[in-house]
């Protein structure tokens, strides 16, 4: 193996660890999202079925990655992070390798840094369903590169709409590539007219996305569950984005105020540079190629669907990283096509592409001092951590006791080991268009049959909800502007009067309440 190889593997290797730096599981808690998805894995395991015991808005493939993580990791995080590197790692290498079929080593490999800053940026501690999608996205890329000059490639875009398919299991929003893709196509043979290609193209790559989703139904469909997994996945998140009342930029927030910012105004600028240079080879020589017309397409419609809904999530712009890893890579490339043109004349350029993956594998080593100073610290009981308040909970109950938190948090269910009493744990944080009086129903008979034994009130966390505790929520209700940010529902009064009528404070830890279920 030439050493250039081995130094591109070792720096996308730290650079996977970079990523994936706040998702150690030695050192910190998961994120909410993150955490909920390790709680729905765990509840797999348990024998719980998606949608039916447990409830979320996202596509069923999240809760099995992260069974299979815990399954690998005997319940143990670790076992959902080491996927997680493999996902990223093996999404990093098959992106390098799609991006030096058309661009210089050193372009690419730059590209792929600022994609990788850019994602450590949004991924935060991780464990997303965007974060998932990408490696089955970028190996759809490669497959439609690989299919503009392959005779045989009908199964080429096949498999192109069933990875799609897959990404889609994960979050509706993840098929940008696939979108702009049945964009490119048909605009590409208008040119050359062959509507007979163009129509067997896209029919490929639907049936391949239609069989990859249809093995989600029928697989529900034996649990008799495919109509809420439809609903949940799907037809909810239509109602999820519309409720928003959206500012008039909104589409725009990526590129204006979101944690990956600055990476995609790089991006923005590589894609500016391509459209340009592509009409200018148009113009003149009247000639395009599908992957031009994909490229033109593809940031836009990024940028269209993380926007829909007009919440401003970080995570929302993972999906952004391969976009941003491409368009750098343009960028860079221009770069250098005009400025080193005379220097890689008078030296031999394979001796000087070195320099670049020595030198951005020597900033990756310096660049990880979060993990070096952490290291430094006491590592924590079986290398996993663990939190003050999911300590007290599981030991002061038992295995089987029902454990409910207001300002949902199954984070904390997850880590203490103890199951929620109700199927639509985010119950209080659901916008009033998108909450149906079933889902409000359904928490409050939970909550008032199941009678959990805990209950652990967070809400002076983020003050999204009113607490439980009468003279907390006054405290609330009395700091100006507060009260008219909360989520605040008609059925909420039914729980306060059931807290109030059958729990006691037992203690607190930081700032949660811990209720406990009168004898």
């Amino acid at each position: 193996m030439k050493i250039k190889n081995i130094l591109v593997y070792i720096f996308l290797f730290l650079l996977t660890f970079l990523v994936l730096d706040l998702a150690n599981p030695m050192f910190d808690r998961p994120s909410r999202d993150g955490g909920f998805f390790l709680y729905a894995g765990q509840q797999i395991l348990d024998g719980k079925i998606p949608y039916q015991d447990f409830w979320d808005s996202k596509g069923p493939a999240i809760f099995y990655v992260n069974a299979l993580g815990l399954l690998l990791g005997n319940g143990s995080r670790w076992g959902v992070w080491v996927v997680e590197f493999i996902f990223i790692f093996a999404m990093f290498l098959i992106l390098y390798r799609t991006l030096i079929k058309y661009w210089m080593l050193d372009s690419a490999l730059l590209g792929i840094f600022i994609a990788g800053l850019a994602l450590k940026s949004v991924l935060g501690y991780g464990n997303f369903t965007e974060e998932y999608s990408l490696l089955f996205n970028v190996i759809a890329i490669l497959l439609f590169v690989l299919a503009e000059n392959q005779p045989k490639k009908l199964w080429m875009y096949f498999a192109i709409g069933a990875l799609f398919g897959l990404s889609f299991s994960f979050r509706a929003n993840n098929i940008g590539g696939m979108i702009a893709m049945l964009m490119a196509i048909p605009v590409y043979f208008l040119f050359s007219r062959n509507w007979q290609e163009t129509v067997k193209n896209i029919f490929y790559i639907l049936a391949g996305f239609l069989v990859s989703l249809l093995i989600w139904v029928v697989y529900f469909s034996f649990l008799n569950t495919v109509d809420e997994m439809i609903y949940a996945s799907i037809t909810f998140n239509f109602s999820y984005s519309s409720a928003k009342d959206k500012e008039g930029a909104y589409l725009f927030n990526g590129l204006i105020k979101s944690g990956v910012i600055w990476y995609a105004r790089i991006a923005l600028l590589g894609w500016l540079v391509f459209t340009v240079q592509t009409l200018y080879t148009f113009v003149r020589q009247r000639q395009i190629t599908v992957l031009g017309l994909y490229l033109l397409l593809w940031f836009p419609v990024e940028i269209l669907l993380s926007n829909l809904s007009g919440r401003n999530f970080n995570h929302y712009y993972i999906s952004w990283t391969l976009a941003i890893a491409f368009y750098c890579t343009i960028l860079f490339s221009a770069f250098a096509q005009l400025f080193f043109n005379a220097f890689s004349q008078r030296f031999k350029f394979q001796k000087i592409q070195l320099f670049v993956p020595i030198t951005l594998t020597l900033i990756l080593i310096l660049a990880l001092p979060t993990t070096n100073l952490r290291l430094m610290r006491d590592i924590p009981e079986n290398a996993e951590y663990t939190d003050a308040l999911s300590t007290y909970i599981e030991t002061n109950t038992q295995p089987d006791d029902l454990v409910l938190t207001w300002y949902s948090d199954a984070t904390i269910n997850f880590m203490a080991k103890r199951t929620s009493p109700v199927k639509y744990i985010y119950y209080p944080l659901f916008l009033k268009d998108s909450l149906t009086q079933e889902i409000e129903n359904s928490y409050i008979e939970d909550v008032t049959t199941k009678r959990p034994e805990l209950i652990i009130d967070c809400a002076r966390e983020v003050d999204a909800v009113p607490s439980l505790d009468p003279e907390t929520k006054k405290v609330q209700f009395n700091t100006p502007g507060l009260r008219r940010k909360m989520y605040i529902h008609d059925g909420m009064e039914i729980i306060f009067d059931f807290v109030k009528s059958n729990y006691h404070i037992e203690t607190k830890i930081n700032k949660c309440i811990i209720f406990r279920l009168n004898q």
